[in-house]
């Protein structure tokens, strides 16, 4: 009897531990599981091309005027092409037509992407600013390249006609721009506070035509 009692005792004893087991299999396999980590892309901050870094640093600027310099650069390879189609080689016009449009689409691509990004704030006259300065070379092409009017002698007072409707668009165009996003302050970083003075580190603004760098003003603080 005892050898029975025992050996039931020890059945009952293998059950017990077989259901308990069965509770703690998952914890035990989240034990043995591994870990899977996520690897979250580090997103590199845009920076200056080393060898116009220390160009940039000496005039205490920054990525986004290095961009602004680049879209200033195009705008004026635009002009330049444009004045040399119109002046100089006016037969040139696969050639140079090729050439605006390349230089147009490459300005409103770096206006969509660098542009965008350097100038969050004020985006819109950013972007703004360059389809107005891209449509006055077009503008100037197309009046002074292909308009219909033509100098005649039985009326010389036509020939001025083109020329007036240009500069009066650039006029128009920029007194719209300067009414739409002009101000009279603008955004900085107060980087040290002397006295009643303090350095402000103050970023390219084109609405309030403020060039970057640092700028000691009247201090408020108390």
């Amino acid at each position: 009897m005892p050898r029975k009692s025992s050996r039931i005792t020890d059945f009952f004893r293998r059950v017990g531990n077989a259901v308990l087991g069965v509770g703690k299999l998952p914890s035990k396999l989240k034990r043995r599981t591994p870990k899977v980590k996520k690897k979250i892309p580090q997103i590199r901050r845009p920076e200056i091309p080393k060898m116009f870094q220390s160009f940039f640093e000496r005039r205490h600027t920054g990525w986004p005027e290095y961009v602004m310099l680049k879209a200033q650069l195009l705008i004026l390879s635009l002009f330049v092409a444009a004045v040399i189609y119109i002046a100089l080689l006016p037969a040139e016009i696969f050639i140079f037509t090729s050439l605006l449009l390349a230089l147009s689409a490459y300005l409103f691509y770096l206006t969509a992407t660098q542009l965008k990004h350097a100038f969050k704030r004020d985006y819109p006259a950013y972007r703004s600013f360059v389809i107005m300065c891209v449509a006055i070379a077009w503008v100037f092409v197309l009046v002074f390249r292909h308009s219909p009017i033509e100098f005649s002698i039985e009326a010389p007072h036509l020939a001025f006609v083109p020329p007036l409707a240009a500069m009066g668009f650039v006029f128009v165009a920029f007194a719209v721009f300067r009414l739409k996003y002009g101000r009279n302050f603008t955004y900085g970083t107060v980087e040290e506070i002397r006295g009643k003075r303090a350095v402000v580190r103050i970023s390219y603004d084109i609405c309030s035509n403020v060039k970057s760098g640092l700028y000691v003003v009247e201090s408020f603080a108390k």
